[in-house]
Protein backbone atom coordinates (compact mmCIF):
# COMPACT_ATOMS: atom_id res chain seq x y z
CA UNK A 1 0.00 0.00 0.00
CA UNK A 2 1.24 3.25 -0.95
CA UNK A 3 2.48 6.15 2.09
CA UNK A 4 -0.87 8.57 0.91
CA UNK A 5 -2.91 5.49 0.76
CA UNK A 6 -2.36 3.94 4.44
CA UNK A 7 -2.36 7.77 5.51
CA UNK A 8 -5.58 8.17 4.24
CA UNK A 9 -6.92 5.57 5.24
CA UNK A 10 -5.67 6.43 8.70
CA UNK A 11 -7.19 9.84 8.86
CA UNK A 12 -10.75 7.85 7.82
CA UNK A 13 -10.51 5.92 10.73
CA UNK A 14 -9.64 8.51 12.72
CA UNK A 15 -12.84 10.30 11.71
CA UNK A 16 -14.57 7.15 12.07
CA UNK A 17 -13.72 7.29 16.03
CA UNK A 18 -14.39 10.56 16.38
CA UNK A 19 -17.63 10.46 15.31
CA UNK A 20 -18.39 7.63 17.26
CA UNK A 21 -17.08 9.40 20.31
CA UNK A 22 -19.44 12.26 19.49
CA UNK A 23 -21.91 10.34 19.64
CA UNK A 24 -21.62 8.29 22.46
CA UNK A 25 -21.10 11.20 24.27
CA UNK A 26 -24.15 12.98 22.93
CA UNK A 27 -26.30 9.90 24.04
CA UNK A 28 -25.02 9.83 27.59
CA UNK A 29 -25.34 13.21 28.11
CA UNK A 30 -29.06 13.02 26.63
CA UNK A 31 -29.84 9.90 29.07
CA UNK A 32 -27.96 11.37 32.00
CA UNK A 33 -29.26 15.26 31.65
CA UNK A 34 -25.95 16.18 31.88
CA UNK A 35 -23.84 19.32 29.82
CA UNK A 36 -20.69 18.12 27.84
CA UNK A 37 -20.21 21.01 25.84
CA UNK A 38 -16.80 21.22 26.41
CA UNK A 39 -15.98 17.58 26.18
CA UNK A 40 -18.15 18.15 22.64
CA UNK A 41 -16.30 20.88 21.34
CA UNK A 42 -12.77 19.18 22.02
CA UNK A 43 -14.16 16.13 19.79
CA UNK A 44 -15.25 17.97 17.15
CA UNK A 45 -12.12 20.20 16.84
CA UNK A 46 -10.04 17.03 16.98
CA UNK A 47 -12.70 16.22 14.07
CA UNK A 48 -12.17 18.75 12.34
CA UNK A 49 -8.26 19.06 12.22
CA UNK A 50 -8.44 15.53 11.28
CA UNK A 51 -10.74 16.17 8.21
CA UNK A 52 -8.39 19.20 7.15
CA UNK A 53 -5.27 16.83 7.16
CA UNK A 54 -7.38 14.57 4.99
CA UNK A 55 -8.17 17.59 2.30
CA UNK A 56 -4.55 18.32 2.13
CA UNK A 57 -3.71 14.89 1.34
CA UNK A 58 -6.00 14.95 -1.39
CA UNK A 59 -4.88 18.32 -2.88
CA UNK A 60 -1.27 17.67 -2.35
CA UNK A 61 1.48 17.03 -5.14
CA UNK A 62 2.11 13.66 -4.79
CA UNK A 63 6.01 14.14 -4.06
CA UNK A 64 5.04 15.96 -0.91
CA UNK A 65 3.62 12.80 0.46
CA UNK A 66 6.58 10.38 -0.81
CA UNK A 67 8.38 11.91 2.63
CA UNK A 68 5.80 11.27 4.63
CA UNK A 69 7.60 9.36 6.67
CA UNK A 70 10.17 11.75 7.11
CA UNK A 71 7.76 14.18 8.52
CA UNK A 72 7.17 15.60 5.30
Amino acid sequence: MKTTDAYRQRLLTELIEHSAQIDELVIKSRQAGTNVDQELEALRSQQQITTDKLHQLENADSTVWENIGDGG
